[in-house]
């Protein structure tokens, strides 16, 4: 059976917030081209946005300044994640709300990049800032502090393919025998550094790419690592077990023979017994699925940065970008349909960490901007 996103009225569904903030902060890099080309063919940039903006008086939003806008719209307020896009900003607008914001104290590990303000508060808040001048637009995107306590490494499953941080401060988020993922605390640039190294001497050397704040390898028999520096002496550590692991792993288990005494007297066939090899199909489908769409969102980016570096060619662009915005709005339509809630642990964990890797690319495209 193959796997097919849930609808948006499920029965019982629950559209994930990841997925919310991974749509909305594509979309919000998708108009930026849109408004860039538009501008070089003498359309001119500019917001026509018609949503009125309410601004929370509780939870994360209240963490940061309001701004002094009634245009715009809240994406995601939860107890995780605030998420807003505030319309008819110019440049000017973004640079005071960048300082309001250091005024509150954004200034920790801070990054600016013109059109790109992103830091931490000194309990642990993550805050980016994004201006898109074309389209008068910003989108502020704040993240609650990731709650830590003290965590035993496993020494069994797919945790147990790589070395355990010096670290025992952190979060498991998921652990089986196929993936693992944590977030380890009090573990800095350095030690990130020094992990790296670690896996690296472990046999992490195939197919690898390393950054500043990101490494991901195989080593020889398969098994996938990626390791990223999240700022704020947090690092975030996962694992996938080699494919063919995975597979056994995943095979059902053999129903035991019924006793001969229990057999049916009556010489009629007993029923055949359910397997788990519809839940695994899903399971197989599901990751694919992902893996595709991470596939094509890097595609994607790619495009965004080619066309950063050789702006003088958009006419030309133009055409593959219809054809890839085509693509975009397939994809946004299956993501958006996921129901997080019909997955298993582990699968959810793999959604997320795609996701978390895709929004980081989008925002490298923001930062290089």
């Amino acid at each position: 059976m193959k796997w097919e996103p849930a609808g948006k009225n499920a029965p019982g569904g629950k559209r994930g917030k990841k997925n919310r903030l991974l749509i909305a902060v594509a979309v919000i890099a998708v108009i930026a081209i849109i408004g860039r080309i538009a501008s070089c063919g003498g359309g001119g940039g500019g917001g026509n946005a018609t949503e009125k903006l309410e601004w929370p008086t509780t939870g994360l939003a209240t963490v940061l300044p309001k701004p002094n806008s009634d245009k715009g719209e809240v994406v995601i307020d939860n107890d995780d994640m605030f998420d807003a896009n505030i319309d008819g900003w110019a440049k000017s607008d973004y640079d005071a709300y960048v300082e309001q914001c250091k005024e509150r104290g954004f200034t920790i590990e801070a990054s600016d990049g013109g059109s790109t303000y992103e830091a931490f508060l000194d309990d642990g808040h993550h805050l980016r800032l994004m201006f898109y001048d074309g389209m008068e637009q910003m989108d502020i995107t704040l993240e609650a502090p990731i709650e830590l306590g003290t965590i035993t490494w496993p020494t069994a499953g797919a945790a147990a393919l790589v070395p355990a941080p010096t670290s025992t401060t952190g979060k498991i988020n998921s652990d089986s025998s196929t993936h693992f993922s944590a977030s380890v605390g009090e573990t800095g640039p350095e030690a990130y550094s020094s992990y790296v190294e670690a896996c690296i001497a472990a046999g992490f050397n195939v197919d690898y790419n390393r950054g500043d704040d990101s490494f991901t390898a195989d080593n020889a028999a398969g098994a996938h690592v990626s390791v990223r520096y999240e700022g704020f002496s947090v690092m975030s550590v996962s694992v996938d077990a080699p494919e063919a692991s995975a597979e056994q792993a995943e095979q059902p288990v053999e129903t035991p023979a019924e006793p001969e005494a229990l057999a049916p007297t009556d010489g009629a066939p007993a029923a055949p017994s359910e397997t788990t090899a519809e839940t695994t199909g899903t399971t197989s489908d599901f990751r694919a699925m992902v893996d595709e769409y991470e596939a094509f969102m890097n595609s994607y980016c790619d495009f965004m940065e080619t066309y950063s570096s050789d702006s003088g060619n958009v006419v030309s662009m133009a055409i593959d970008y219809a054809s890839m915005m085509a693509q975009y709005g397939d994809w946004a339509t299956k993501i958006d349909a996921v129901d997080e809630s019909a997955l298993s642990a582990e699968d959810n964990q793999y959604f997320i960490d795609a996701q978390t890797r895709i929004n980081q690319r989008l925002w490298s495209i923001g930062l290089s901007e």
